[in-house]
């Protein structure tokens, strides 16, 4: 086809892109059409040559993606780094822009320094989705005459094409992601199910992150006796990892350390935070690496290098490890308090140490949460109960709000617990209702528990883009909403479903039921050792106590509704003893 044709005659344009639409629809592999359609305009635009450039969203760089042509093995894996002129123009400008004479063009110069003087003229056209610039379009050398204003405004309506795809791709990409990163999550989580001791749980961790990541090289690094030492490893000599100690100093662990958070690396030789290290020297040049928490102090690091396909790790890379990472910390706290508590002769203090390990597991810092005032207490019978509560950030708008009661006390409540929470984190991630999430849940529980226990459990998913509460109850008491209008008279909407405790029926089913709400209004989460607190007359708190204590005050914070709520209970218990946990969150909505 003539391009001057194309450019003459509306039908034959018109043909064209009807031509590049059909390639749209051309398959399911993303990949194949872009490269049918890249194909495509080189055709119809009379090329010699045709490159896609991505750019990448953390560093601004252009990152080859796609070249067509029999001078495009000259331009495969240039990358334009965010400083080159043409990058720039790129990620911030809309316009297209074209040069018969690049040789004498500072703009071009990346095509330059790769095609010599193969390189002719060339059209530069950027691929924008609403007003962000995703890519950049390259055509090279025309084989019927030089470029024109024409050629330019053809490539604006097949940019647009190449945009829908590139779109399309990202969502899907996206979309395969999340459901890897929960599928990861869950493998992580469920180790210490599988597994007697903290290496083999390590192990198999580290495997599922060296398999996430496409990493050749990956290591998990813990504190011992004021030493940081390797643990586990995958591609890294045995005797290393036996002998190996790290040092912390002038390395990037010491910026983590620093910073108390991850670091990413596109490049470590051109990052002032690594330096050269003759003997653990990478193999390629990508480097992340998360530390692992015991509350509030760094007690390792896990670290991941040498990907496939010299593929580089982005910050969405990060973000998954971040979260990996908080769940391998867990698992490692886990078995070294289960291994401190195995070592104390007697019961007393093995049940101490596993109360310990399930209270340092319930969030106690919501600061996070800007939607939210929010506080929360647990108060256990004995050393170790069997209530908890967590606090869940699915995206920015939506959170997940749970509270659970454990059938008996004790260690097994304990550890059945911490199986429990790290369940419902799995499938709350996976963003689901609240109704599947405690489906999804009882069906592992029943599975995977053969010790005959079960939990109550109450879900509330707030939304804050259209301040809504959905909510589903596994056979926990009825939980409120408490409102108050401008005169701070006290008003509770009670928040009910029905459906048995997770862990009795394989098969059972759950339902939804939603709520609007105000700012200002505050969910009030419990558990029964609120309700059935005794005094010493055996006279029971119950429900309307509670309700009328609630309805009769106005307090202005979370922190503020949920002590008073535990004082007046404790006041009411007089001198009687406390025989059942204690737990109680209050979240005031902000927006």
């Amino acid at each position: 086809m003539d391009n001057n044709d194309i450019i003459s005659n509306p039908e034959t344009q018109l043909n064209s892109f009807v031509s590049v639409l059909k390639k749209i629809n051309s398959g399911d592999n993303f990949e194949d059409i872009l490269v049918n359609i890249v194909t495509e305009i080189k055709n119809i635009m009379s090329v010699e040559a045709i490159a896609l450039f991505i750019i990448n969203s953390d560093t601004k760089e252009l990152k080859h993606h796609i070249s067509i042509g029999s001078i495009a093995e000259c331009i495969y894996d240039v990358t334009i780094e965010n400083i080159a002129p043409l990058s720039v123009r790129a990620s911030k400008i809309s316009s297209p822009l074209y040069s018969n004479n690049p040789d004498e063009d500072s703009m071009f110069i990346p095509f330059e320094d790769a095609l010599g003087k193969e390189l002719k003229n060339i059209l530069f056209m950027p691929i924008h989705s609403n007003s962000k610039n995703i890519a950049s379009l390259f055509l090279i050398n025309k084989t019927d005459r030089r470029f024109q204003e024409e050629d330019a405004d053809i490539m604006k309506n097949f940019a647009d094409f190449i945009s829908i795809v590139l779109i399309n791709k990202m969502i899907y990409e996206e979309s395969q992601f999340k459901a890897y990163e929960v599928g990861a999550l869950y493998q992580i989580s469920m180790a210490i199910n599988k597994f007697e001791t903290v290496e083999e749980v390590l192990k198999e961790n580290l495997s599922v992150i060296s398999e996430a990541f496409e990493a050749h090289r990956t290591s998990i690094i813990i504190k011992e006796n004021d030493v940081f030492k390797f643990i586990a490893g995958v591609g890294i000599d045995e005797d290393v990892l036996k002998n190996g100690v790290i040092t912390v100093i002038g390395n990037p662990l010491e910026e983590i350390i620093k910073m108390n958070h991850g670091i990413c690396a596109q490049n470590v030789n051109k990052d002032k935070r690594y330096r050269p290290n003759k003997d653990l020297r990478y193999k390629t040049s990508s480097f992340i690496a998360a530390p692992l928490h015991d509350k509030n102090e760094i007690i390792g690091f896990v670290c991941a290098t040498e990907r496939n396909e010299n593929k580089t790790f982005k910050l969405s890379d990060l973000q998954l490890l971040e979260m990996l990472a908080q769940q391998i910390g867990d698992n490692y706290i886990h078995f070294k308090l289960l291994k401190e508590a195995k070592l104390k002769e007697k019961l007393a203090a093995e049940v101490e140490m596993t109360g310990f390990m399930q209270q340092s597991i319930l969030p106690t810092d919501f600061s996070f949460a800007d939607a939210f005032d929010i506080f929360a207490r647990s108060i256990p019978s004995e050393n170790v109960g069997g209530d908890f509560y967590d606090f869940i950030k699915i995206t920015e708008s939506k959170y997940a709000l749970v509270i659970a009661d454990v059938s008996g006390k004790g260690l097994r409540a304990g550890l059945f617990m911490a199986m429990c929470r790290s369940i419902i984190r799995v499938y709350a991630l996976e963003n689901k209702t609240p109704a599947n999430i405690l489906k999804k849940t009882n069906k592992h529980l029943y599975q995977d528990s053969k010790s005959g226990m079960f939990v109550t459990v109450f879900i509330a998913i707030v939304d804050t883009s259209k301040k809504e509460i959905k909510y589903s109850n596994a056979g926990h008491l009825n939980q409120f909403l408490i409102k108050s209008d401008d005169n701070n008279k006290i008003s509770l909407e009670t928040l009910h479903t029905q459906g048995r405790p997770l862990g009795v029926l394989e098969d059972e089913s759950y339902t939804n039921s939603k709520i609007n709400y105000d700012i200002n209004d505050k969910i009030l989460l419990f558990t029964d050792g609120i309700t059935e607190t005794f005094n010493e007359e055996s006279e029971e708190y119950g429900e309307e106590r509670l309700v009328e204590f609630i309805s009769s005050k106005h307090f202005e914070n979370s922190i503020d509704t949920c002590n008073s709520i535990v004082d007046d209970t404790i006041t009411f218990r007089k001198e009687a003893a406390q025989f059942d946990d204690t737990t109680i969150i209050v979240a005031k909505m902000l927006k």
